[in-house]
């Protein structure tokens, strides 16, 4: 895994890829300042009682609620919105790593983004539901990183063998080996943690698992 893990990184080299780097960072950080600045709207908004208690208590949920956007949502964000984009990625890994493949099915736009928004609506659910969760220590980032690298794994799983399966074969290969992908996930959700390099983690993240599902696919090989 950690081997392949490395690989992973080492497509952020590839020109095709750099490409795809840059679009998913710009655009994941327009999405990730509109929804702050949607949080702050909406604060300020409710915060005008005229009771001056009730304003303060209003103005430090708006700054707790930003952090929330920024820190717990943030993951969602860039995956679902860089996984339009991902496709790309996927292309030159296997390309790189795998060249003995067949061409892969084309993905349309027309199954892939809606993918991308249920996944985001889910992920915006399920980690506003775990919120309070969230506040307890010790159990708030472990809590997160099985949830959030169940998400990603998901996604990513998809994204990857949508192109070599049919959809209920991905659905099988998914629960069959959903311990491994979980794992997989959590990986990249715990870079999707860490300053700086959760602008690259979206990335990574599609070269691994695809990595990964070429291993524990149909055509398993330990390339």
């Amino acid at each position: 895994m950690l081997n392949e893990l490395a690989r992973a990184f080492g497509m952020l080299q590839e020109p095709r890829v750099r490409g795809v780097l840059w679009l998913g960072i710009g655009l994941s950080l327009a999405t990730l300042a509109a929804l702050v600045l949607g949080v702050e709207a909406l604060v300020s908004w409710a915060s005008d009682t005229g009771y001056v208690w009730l304003d303060r208590a209003f103005e430090v949920l708006g700054v707790l609620g930003t952090v929330v956007v920024a820190w717990f949502l943030f993951p969602s964000i860039v995956v679902s919105v860089s996984s339009v984009f991902l496709e790309r990625v996927v292309d030159a890994t296997e390309d790189r790593y795998y060249p003995q493949l067949p061409p892969p099915r084309p993905v349309p736009l027309s199954l892939s983004l809606p993918s991308a928004l249920r996944l985001f609506a889910t992920a915006l659910a399920l980690n506003i539901l775990a919120l309070p969760l969230y506040l307890i220590p010790v159990l708030n980032l472990p809590l997160w990183l099985a949830l959030n690298g169940y998400l990603v794994a998901r996604e990513y799983v998809e994204l990857v063998a949508l192109r070599r399966l049919p959809p209920a074969q991905v659905a099988g290969l998914r629960r069959e080996r959903r311990l491994a992908f979980w794992l997989a996930g959590m990986l990249i959700a715990l870079l999707l943690a860490v300053p700086v390099l959760n602008l690259v983690a979206p990335i990574v993240g599609a070269a691994f698992l695809t990595q990964r599902f070429h291993r524990y696919g149909p055509n398993a090989t330990n390339a």
